[in-house]
C-alpha cells in the first residue's frame, strides 16, 4: 500500500505519561513531517496529542487537527494547526478522523484511544473498509489488550498490524498487502447515542467479542466526559476478560487513564453480585485539565 498519505494516528491526551511515551509521539510527528505525509488527529495541545502535531508540523507535514464542539477538547486546541475542523460532538470527530484516512497509527493512551481503535477494528470486521490499524506497542503497553483481541470469536486479523517501535509503522504500512477495496459508507454504526440515551440502566457486558468490546469502552470514555451517569460492569465469568482489566489497570500505571476513571466500571464474575455492585456504583467527576492533560505543550 505505497499509496498511504493521509494518516490518522489516535493516542493519549495525558500530560502525565512517562517519556518513553512522549517520545515515541515526538518521533513519530516527525517521521511524518519527514515523509511529507498528511497527519489527521484530534486537534488538542494535551498530552502526546500535542507533542505528535507539534513534532509533525515542525518537520513539514500537514496537520489537520478535528474538534468537536461539544466537548471540553474544544478549550485545549493547538494553535498553528494547518487546518482545523469543527465537529459537532465525539461520534462526528471520530467518523470525520476515520474517513479522511488511508492508514490508522495507534500509540499509547486511554479509554478515548482504545475506542477510536475498536470501532476501526468493529468496522473493518463488518466489511465497511480496508484500512489498516497499526498498533505501535511500545514497551508491551498493548500487549494484554493483543491478547484479548486474538481470543475475540468475531476479530479479524487482517486488519491489525503490531510493532514495537515507532521507526517501524510507515514502513509496515508500506509492506501491508493490503485487503479488497471497499468503499466506505457515510453512515459508519456507533454506539453514542444508544449509550447516552435517558435511562438508568446499567450496561453489562456478557460476551466477549469486538461488538460489545467496542461498546463497553465507547461507554467507559462518555462517561469520563460526564456525558452518562449509567453503571457499567464486566461479567467475567471464566476469566473471558482478564486480558482487558489487565490492559486497563496498566493503563492506570501509566496515567492515561486517572485514577478515578478506574472507578468507573466493575467486574466480577457472578452476576447477582455484579448488579449489586452497579446498584451502588458512585458518579465521579473529573477535572480533565488539571486530572488528565495538565501543562499545555
Amino acid at each position: 500500500m505505497n499509496n498511504i498519505n493521509m494518516l490518522t494516528v489516535y493516542l493519549g491526551s495525558s500530560g502525565y505519561a512517562r517519556p518513553v511515551f512522549k517520545d515515541a509521539a515526538k518521533a513519530l510527528g516527525t517521521l511524518i513531517g519527514e515523509r511529507k505525509k498528511h497527519l489527521v488527529y484530534g486537534g488538542m495541545d494535551a498530552g502526546l496529542m500535542g507533542i505528535l502535531a507539534s513534532s509533525a508540523l515542525a518537520a513539514g507535514a500537514h496537520v489537520t487537527g478535528i474538534i468537536p464542539q461539544k466537548i471540553k477538547d474544544s478549550e485545549r486546541i493547538l494553535k498553528g494547526l494547518d487546518e482545523t475542523i469543527m465537529v459537532q460532538d465525539l461520534c462526528d470527530r471520530k467518523k470525520q478522523m476515520f474517513l479522511m484516512a488511508d492508514a490508522v497509527i495507534s500509540l499509547p493512551g486511554g479509554f478515548g484511544t482504545l475506542d477510536e481503535s475498536l470501532e476501526a477494528l468493529y468496522w473493518g470486521g463488518l466489511g465497511m473498509h480496508a484500512k489498516p490499524l497499526v498498533l505501535v506497542n511500545i514497551e508491551g503497553y498493548w500487549s494484554p489488550l493483543i491478547t484479548y483481541l486474538r481470543g475475540l470469536p468475531d476479530f479479524d486479523e487482517r486488519f491489525l498490524v503490531v510493532v514495537d517501535r515507532v521507526e517501524d509503522a510507515l514502513p509496515a504500512l508500506e509492506n501491508f498487502d493490503g485487503l479488497a477495496h471497499v468503499k466506505v459508507p457515510q453512515h459508519l454504526p456507533h454506539f453514542e447515542d444508544e449509550i447516552t440515551r435517558d435511562t438508568a440502566m446499567p450496561i453489562i457486558v456478557d460476551r466477549a467479542n469486538v461488538e460489545n468490546t467496542y461498546f463497553a469502552v465507547c461507554a467507559l470514555g462518555l462517561k469520563q466526559l460526564g456525558k452518562h451517569k449509567r453503571g457499567i460492569g464486566f461479567l467475567n465469568k471464566d476469566g473471558r476478560f482478564n486480558d482487558l482489566l489487565r490492559w486497563i489497570d496498566s493503563a492506570g500505571t501509566e496515567h492515561f487513564i486517572t485514577q478515578k476513571c478506574l472507578t468507573l466500571f466493575d467486574s466480577d464474575a457472578d452476576e447477582e453480585t455484579l448488579r449489586q455492585k452497579l446498584s451502588v456504583q458512585e458518579h465521579v467527576e473529573i477535572d480533565l485539565h488539571v486530572e488528565k492533560w495538565g501543562k499545555r505543550n
